[in-house]
């Protein structure tokens, strides 16, 4: 296990460069399905994730994002056996005078494989992106109609995949790629008089790498979490770099470095240990200080996560005996 976390982190440095693609959480060890659909269902529970995050605090327009995802198992199917999962992602995240907004539908496949478990996943979504009316160009949008003058807004379909192995409680590793099949956003925008102007834009292909580990630290409560996050589009990439420490399955703490961007510290609590009426409940937190160039500009970026998982109690199987001699 210890060969196989080191070759994937030694996989995310060979990438590591600066920049960002799509959106971005730090906690992103509890943000798995909506990147990786092979992850759906692997708690065996109803789980539910909800995410807002405020980014680079003090920026006028700074990007603002809100998601919300759920995934559960589904032990049979008919005709198909074996076990499978799904997953609901639902996100909006505004920047500046932008908005996108996606819905996207997750499905794995599921099967034992060694000591853990391989989830083969598929997802499909929705994407829009738009202008809102108060857009100005920066440059003479009479001059190239690839500037849109106004508000403008198009959506368009695509479809991820993703690997996820993991061992309950001990490690995890995912693979996964987002808009694997995806239509670029075209549309044109009436200006004055029989001009039309373009509003186009480029849906990246983007690749994902996640490692975790838990290690339970003899003869104490405390269980140490390393992590590793990767994403690139294949032009620029992104290393988060985490580990946490949770304290008698209750707090946990930790630190986080995206490389050339940020260093982030993370708190959490899970609610079960201490109030049963709570079982399953975690909130984390995360505040990210800056130490890019932006640093003298932004004040930091903050960050909320809520996570609730549950079971559908089973109904009890009721035996029926008719006989008749009793009527």
């Amino acid at each position: 296990m210890k060969k196989v976390l080191l070759s994937v982190f030694a996989i995310a440095v060979g990438l590591s460069a600066f920049a960002q693609q799509d959106y971005q959480f730090t906690q992103n060890m509890f943000n798995k399905v909506p990147i990786n659909p092979g992850a759906a269902g692997t708690n065996d529970a109803i789980c539910a994730t909800l995410f807002f995050r405020q980014q680079w605090i003090g920026f006028d327009g700074s990007p603002q994002t809100i998601q919300f995802s759920a995934n559960a198992p589904i032990n049979r199917m008919p005709l198909i056996g074996g076990t499978h999962g799904v997953g609901l992602t639902v996100f909006q995240d505004k920047l500046g005078f932008e908005t996108n907004f996606m819905g996207k539908l997750a499905y794995s496949y599921r099967r034992n494989f060694g000591p853990g478990e391989l989830g083969i996943g598929i997802d499909g979504a929705f994407y829009n992106k738009s202008l809102n009316g108060a857009w100005i160009a920066t440059d003479d949008y009479t001059q190239d109609q690839a500037i849109p003058n106004s508000g403008a807004s198009d959506y368009t379909m695509n479809l991820g995949a993703g690997l996820y192995y993991h061992i309950p409680q001990k490690l995890y590793v995912g693979l996964s790629s987002t808009h694997v099949v995806s239509g670029d956003i075209q549309t044109s925008v009436q200006g004055s008089g029989l001009q039309q102007y373009q509003y186009n834009y480029n849906v990246k292909r983007h690749y994902y790498i996640m490692a975790g580990y838990e290690w339970d630290i003899p003869s104490t409560s405390l269980k140490l979490m390393p992590s590793v996050f990767a994403k690139t589009d294949a032009a620029s990439t992104q290393l988060d770099i985490n580990c946490n420490v949770m304290w008698n399955q209750f707090l946990w703490g930790g630190l986080s470095y995206r490389v050339q961007d940020a260093a982030a510290v993370l708190l959490g609590i899970d609610f079960t240990p201490v109030m049963p009426e709570l079982e399953n409940l975690k909130l984390g937190f995360a505040y990210d200080v800056t130490t890019s160039g932006l640093k003298s500009y932004s004040s930091g970026s903050m960050e909320v996560m809520l996570n609730y998982c549950f079971k559908i109690p089973k109904k009890p199987k009721v035996n029926v005996y008719k006989s008749v001699r009793f009527l």
